[in-house]
C-alpha cells in the first residue's frame, strides 16, 4: 500500500502563529497556507464572518517529513495538548475506502468518506482507541 502519514495539528484560532514558529523553531520553508475564506465550497456559506481568516490548513517541509496544521472548525470543541490527528495520504480511492472501513470498525466516523472539492476521497474517523485520522486521497492529475 502506497501511503504516508503526516501529523496534523488542529488549533484553536492560533495557527498562524504557530506556524511561525514551527518555521522558525525547525527553520524550514512554509509550503502553504489557506485560509477558510479560500473554500467557501466546503461551508455552503453558512462559516461565521469571525471564521473566514483562519487557517483550513497549512504545511510545512520539515526534512523529509512534513507537519500539517489548521484552526478548528466552527463548533468542534478544542482540547489542549490532544488536537493531533495523523493523516493518510493515499494514491487510490479504493485503498481510502479500506482504510476508512478498517479504522472505523469498532470507532467513530466523524466525517463519512467522500468526493470533495480537494480529494475524491475524504474522511475523518476516531479508531476503537480515540486515535483520531485523516484520510485523504491525491487528485489524479497529482498521481
Amino acid at each position: 500500500m502506497d501511503v504516508n502519514i503526516t501529523p496534523y495539528l488542529m488549533l484553536d484560532g492560533n495557527a498562524k502563529e504557530a506556524i511561525s514558529f514551527y518555521s522558525a523553531v525547525f527553520d524550514t520553508e512554509i509550503k502553504s497556507v489557506e485560509l477558510l475564506k479560500d473554500w467557501p465550497q466546503e461551508f455552503e456559506g453558512e462559516m461565521p464572518e469571525d471564521f473566514k481568516d483562519k487557517v483550513v490548513h497549512a504545511h510545512l517541509a520539515i526534512g523529509a517529513s512534513g507537519l500539517m496544521l489548521a484552526d478548528i472548525f466552527p463548533g468542534q470543541p478544542y482540547i489542549p495538548g490532544s488536537m493531533i490527528t495523523l493523516m493518510l495520504d493515499l494514491k487510490e480511492v479504493s485503498e481510502a475506502e479500506k482504510l476508512f472501513e478498517r479504522l472505523s470498525s469498532g470507532g467513530d466516523v466523524i466525517i463519512p468518506l467522500a468526493e470533495t472539492s480537494f480529494s475524491p476521497a475524504y474522511a475523518q474517523v476516531k479508531d476503537k482507541f480515540g486515535i483520531e485520522w485523516q484520510i485523504v486521497t491525491d487528485p489524479p492529475e497529482m498521481n
